[in-house]
């Protein structure tokens, strides 16, 4: 009888477990057949996550915050109730079989959910074979053609924008608005390039911005929720791109370099003239620091162009994130960089630097070729 119920217990837990190991192999074998993942992240992503991104919409608050928040301050009382659970139990071998059980199903409602919410589309087809910007390696005469037209750009952008006391650069309205404005600035960008839809979200402000830039992170997509997460403290001259960067996650693009890249669109096709700036003074600022290694007489030449208003966004900028280095952030940084290799991101968190290539090639694609 014993020996039934042993191995009752044994399928049990295989049943529970091997589902959420099995998923997390998923998205390995659909590496090789993008065109699968492609359809999965256009056609059954959007029918999966809609209800999520629905009821995350209806709370203005970060519930993904809430919940991490709440899960790291309970997690000290939840291990000291189940070990002295465990010390009053009578039958200790059954308590901790259920209790591994129960860890095992836990386990693969993360897995699958994850893979089915976020782990996928890190393999459908990248955008810049989407957007046909796979072009050959591009020379440093181009590189710098593509930067003078991205400063040009930078400085019609920056003028008029209202500015606060110290001439820094400040959003067009209230953070709310912006922070709602970014689902239709990919909206904005969708028309020209489809793979950009997608369902409508509010962007989500982190209430312990503060605190969460010692980290690093700028936002963060909770697929859980469907929920675009945004460190609002930082410097409002970064936000809109990063609004839109996170956004577009929630539209099945997972890549780093390609969320990147999805956000630039969405931003200068945005008719707001704060998120065109944001944009343009990013993607300037990859594209003049490859170009610094490439030809350093152009660059210097093209940040003679650069003005005086401009320099001050960048100043603050640099200001900001100065006073949260430490070893928090690098322990953040190598956090990330082996969870976007764990997702089939060779590069770690240098894929985020990849996006330079994609808005030379968007230049000469789509600006001067058009």
């Amino acid at each position: 009888m014993e020996k039934k119920h042993i191995t009752k217990g044994i399928v049990g837990l295989c049943s529970a477990v091997i589902p959420g190991v099995l998923f997390l192999f998923v998205p390995s074998l659909l590496l090789g057949h993008q065109s699968w993942s492609e359809y999965y992240s256009r056609n059954i992503f959007p029918l999966i996550s809609k209800p999520f991104e629905f009821l995350s919409s209806l709370f203005p608050v970060s519930l993904s915050e809430i919940f991490i928040v709440f899960a790291a301050a309970s997690s000290v009382f939840w291990v000291v109730w189940l070990i002295y659970r465990f010390i009053r139990s009578v039958h200790k071998g059954a308590f901790l079989f259920r209790l591994i059980f129960i860890a095992t199903i836990i386990f693969s409602v993360i897995s699958i959910s994850f893979t089915l919410l976020h782990g996928i589309n890190y393999t459908r087809v990248p955008l810049d074979k989407t957007l046909l910007l796979d072009s050959p390696q591009r020379s440093p005469e181009e590189l710098a053609e593509a930067t003078v037209w991205l400063a040009q750009m930078m400085r019609e952008t920056r003028d008029g924008l209202p500015e606060d006391n110290n001439g820094c650069m400040i959003l067009s309205t209230s953070l709310s608005k912006s922070l709602s404005d970014g689902s239709r600035a990919m909206d904005d960008a969708a028309f020209s390039f489809p793979v950009l839809s997608g369902t409508t979200v509010l962007a989500k402000p982190v209430a312990l911005s503060h605190y969460w830039s010692y980290t690093g992170i700028t936002g963060m997509y909770f697929p859980f929720f469907g929920e675009a997460n945004v460190n609002v403290d930082m410097p409002d001259s970064q936000l809109p791109l990063i609004i839109c960067h996170e956004i577009s996650h929630t539209r099945g693009i997972a890549r780093e370099q390609d969320a990147n890249f999805a956000g630039f669109l969405a931003c200068i096709y945005s008719d707001r003239k704060d998120f065109q700036y944001s944009a343009y003074q990013y993607a300037f600022l990859y594209c003049a620091w490859d170009l610094s290694f490439a030809d350093e007489t152009a660059y210097s030449k093209i940040g003679a162009m650069i003005p005086d208003s401009i320099r001050r966004d960048w100043e603050q900028n640099a200001a900001y994130w100065a006073q949260f280095e430490g070893p928090v952030q690098k322990t953040s940084t190598q956090i990330n960089d082996s969870y976007l290799q764990a997702n089939l991101q060779e590069e770690g968190v240098k894929s985020y630097d990849r996006v330079t290539d994609l808005i030379v090639d968007y230049y000469f694609v789509y600006v001067k070729g058009s």
